[in-house]
Order: C-alpha cells, then sequence, then structure tokens
C-alpha cells in the first residue's frame, strides 16, 4: 500500500510539474517566434562598419540612418534587395550551447548553466528585415520594406523548475516572464534638404514620412505562474493572456539633421519614430490559456480532476500599438583610404532591441580599390551587448553588392551570444 501511495504521488508530481512547465514555456515562447526588425532601406554598409551611419549614410542607406544627409546625396540609386537577420540572447554563448548540448548534465553542471542566466530571466531577441525595393534621386527617396518585431523573455524560476524539479518545501514563480511580436510592411518617403550654408559647411534638415502596413501582432497582455511542493501535496497555476490581431494600419515620422564642416568632418543627429502609430483592427482576439493544480498527494485517486486546463479565445477591440524611439548621434571623417565612423545610440524604453542602456557604435572602411571596400566595426552597451561586425562592398560597374557579418555578446566568436547576416545589391549611376 505504502508503494501505491508512493507511485501515486510521484505520478501526480510529474503530471503536476509537466502541465505547469508546458504553461510557463508558452507564456514567452509564442513572442520570440515571430521575427523582428529595423525600419527602411536594409543598410547593409552601416551592419558592416559596427552598426554607424548617422554621418556616413548616403543615398537609401540615408532613409534608415539619417534622412538628413539626402541633401548630401548625389546621382540615382535602385535598390534591389537586401535583407538581414539578427538573433541573440542574454545568457548562452556558443561555447555554452556546444558544451551542453547531446551531453549529460550532473548537479555542478546544471549549477553553471543556471548561473548563466541572469536574475531578470533568459531574454532572446529575433530580427529579421527585408528591403523589397528602393529609388533614391538627389534629395528624394521612396523605399519598400517587409519587417517583423519579436522579443520574449522567461522567468529564471523556469529554468531552475525544469533543472532541478519542483524540491519539497520549495515555491518557483516564473511571473517575470512576457513576450510581444510584429509582422508589417511599410512605404517611406524621405527628403533632405540644405537649410544653411557656409562658406565652407552646410545644414540640412530631413525628413522620412511612412506608411505602416500590419499583417500581425501578438503582445502577452498578462502572466503569471508558480508551483508549490510540500510534504502533504503539491499545488500550483500558470495563466497568459496574449491579444492578437491578423490586420491593421497607421504612420509614423522619422527627423535628421547633418552637418558638413570645413575640416570635413560630417555630424549627425536623428530621431528614430519620433511619432508613430498603428490600429489593429483586424481579427482582433483576447487568448487565455489556464493551468491549476491543487490537492496532489499521495491519498489523492482523482489526478485527473486534481490538474485542470482552460483555454479560452474572445474577440476584443481594436487597439494602437507605436514603435520604440531612439536618438542617434554620429560623427565622421577620412583619413587617407580609410572612412571613420562613430554614432551613439539613446533608446527611451527598454523594449525588444530597443535599450535605455546606451550603445556606442564605431567602424571604418577600407577604400582599397575602386572595386572592393573591406569594413569592420566595433559595438558595446544596449540590450546585444560587445560585439563585432566585418563587411565587404563590391562596385562592378554600376552593380553594388553588400555584405555583412556580426557577433553579438562577445568579441571572442566562441563566446557570441548571437549572430547577425545581413546583404544586399543595387545600382548605382
Amino acid at each position: 500500500m505504502e508503494n501505491r501511495n508512493l507511485t501515486s504521488m510521484r505520478h501526480g508530481r510529474s503530471k503536476a510539474t509537466a502541465a505547469i512547465v508546458i504553461a510557463a514555456t508558452s507564456l514567452a515562447l509564442v513572442g520570440m517566434l515571430i521575427p523582428e526588425a529595423a525600419f527602411a532601406q536594409v543598410s547593409v554598409r552601416s551592419w558592416g562598419m559596427g552598426g554607424t551611419g548617422v554621418a556616413t549614410a548616403r543615398g537609401l542607406d540615408a532613409v534608415n540612418y539619417n534622412p538628413a544627409n539626402l541633401a548630401f546625396s548625389e546621382g540615382f540609386t535602385v535598390g534591389l534587395a537586401a535583407a538581414a537577420v539578427d538573433v541573440h540572447n542574454n545568457s548562452l554563448s556558443l561555447d555554452r550551447y556546444n558544451e551542453i548540448t547531446g551531453t549529460y548534465l550532473d548537479t555542478e553542471a546544471k549549477d553553471k548553466l543556471l548561473n548563466d542566466i541572469p536574475d531578470a530571466g533568459f531574454q532572446m531577441d529575433a530580427n529579421v528585415s527585408a528591403s523589397v525595393f528602393g529609388l533614391q534621386s538627389g534629395n528624394f527617396a521612396l523605399s519598400f520594406n517587409a519587417l517583423g518585431n519579436g522579443s520574449g523573455n522567461l522567468d529564471k524560476d523556469y529554468f531552475d523548475l525544469v533543472l532541478f524539479g519542483n524540491e519539497l518545501d520549495e515555491t518557483v514563480d516564473f511571473s517575470n516572464t512576457s513576450g510581444e511580436g510584429y509582422a508589417m510592411g511599410s512605404a517611406a518617403l524621405s527628403y533632405g534638404g540644405v537649410i544653411m550654408s557656409g562658406e565652407q559647411s552646410k545644414l540640412s534638415v530631413g525628413v522620412s514620412a511612412k506608411y505602416l502596413y500590419g499583417a500581425y501582432e501578438m503582445h502577452v497582455q498578462d502572466a503569471y505562474g508558480s508551483l508549490n511542493t510540500t510534504m502533504d501535496e503539491i499545488s500550483g497555476e500558470a495563466y497568459v493572456s496574449t491579444v492578437t490581431s491578423d490586420g491593421g494600419q497607421g504612420y509614423g515620422v522619422d527627423l535628421g539633421l547633418a552637418y558638413q564642416t570645413a575640416g570635413g568632418w560630417n555630424l549627425g543627429m536623428s530621431m528614430e519614430n519620433l511619432y508613430t502609430t498603428v490600429t489593429w483592427d483586424s481579427n482582433v482576439e483576447l487568448n487565455e490559456y489556464r493551468v491549476d493544480a491543487s490537492g496532489i498527494n499521495a491519498l489523492n485517486d482523482d489526478l485527473d480532476n486534481a490538474v485542470t486546463r482552460t483555454d479560452t479565445t474572445y474577440v476584443a477591440d481594436s487597439y494602437s500599438t507605436s514603435l520604440p524611439q531612439q536618438l542617434r548621434f554620429g560623427a565622421a571623417n577620412r583619413f587617407g583610404a580609410f572612412d571613420v565612423a562613430f554614432d551613439y545610440v539613446q533608446g527611451f524604453e527598454d523594449r525588444g532591441v530597443t535599450s535605455t542602456t546606451p550603445r556606442f557604435h564605431v567602424g571604418t572602411e577600407w577604400w582599397l580599390t575602386g572595386i572592393i571596400q573591406p569594413r569592420v566595426g566595433l559595438s558595446v552597451g544596449g540590450v546585444a551587448g560587445t560585439g563585432a561586425s566585418a563587411g565587404l562592398g563590391l562596385k562592378l560597374g554600376y552593380w553594388r553588392v553588400d555584405l555583412a557579418a556580426v557577433s553579438r555578446g562577445e568579441l571572442d566568436p566562441n563566446q557570441t551570444k548571437g549572430l547577425a547576416f545581413a546583404m544586399g545589391t543595387s545600382l548605382v549611376f
């Protein structure tokens, strides 16, 4: 009889734990799986130069970093196609991932893995953007793009539960869990013009007006959960409510300033998403998922009723969202065959890849020949932490090809916590 009760207790404990774990996972992964991106024409050149671009971007690249630089852009550019993918997390490096994959984890290894995760939880951001077409002629630019955004956070207690199980006299709480994501298309009309001109200096202002077409949006409205194990019983709960929509539209505005000095310096300042609003009004739904476990012990033979799950969907009202604002400052100059640039980026909220923690970028481009331009760069701060980048530009007559690769989290490739790749092609006349 004692063995039967012990078996029932273990079965109930496993069933309750599994139900809570499944619910906890769903709290954030739904947000992590949606791609995220930046607006406007993908600037692969800037990616290769460590993310700099406020003072150096010209042509269609200026749309993304500083529309005021269109005042200093010459000729005619046709953006054929560009794409960028960026995935990173705040906890696991490539080395650690390879170390634990497919191996048995003893207590020491589990403790080490748990210590890799910050107290704020495991955060993952995934970014994807694509420029489908763009035109730039002198001071004007028109660009069409596809983009998305997705980020999620899993409470550290969730990993404690997965690694060590629900131990006696312990309560795990995974309420610090969140997720959001969107997918959009955009069309941006941009202009930059000189407003003040000296003998050897110029000041310009620029603006990008964006029409936003929303394809999908999801955000976690509320999420909490806990699991408590005592000698008498196992009890716990997990709850998540998400709001989703599969259509909407809105508008946005970016502003920029650019200044060229007599000494060859280029200075820039831009406000990304100075104003944005997207109204989501197509097929809006509120989804609620709940798991409750209570009274599970060796004396309870009705385990099916001890663990209950509900999954409910309601029709919801339309709602509006905005995109996070970022302020950028930059400076650049040419020293011999090298273009050198520096950017400072300040976000106004902690959301996705935007952070209130400042981020610094530095990069250079070597004009090796008229055909090949190697690029390298570094960045520190913000959500992604320290990173290094490398890029290459090819000029084949009117045809341009740009490539870039970026590491996230550390300079050592084995310690990187994320990777990003970008490539693009255009015609420049």
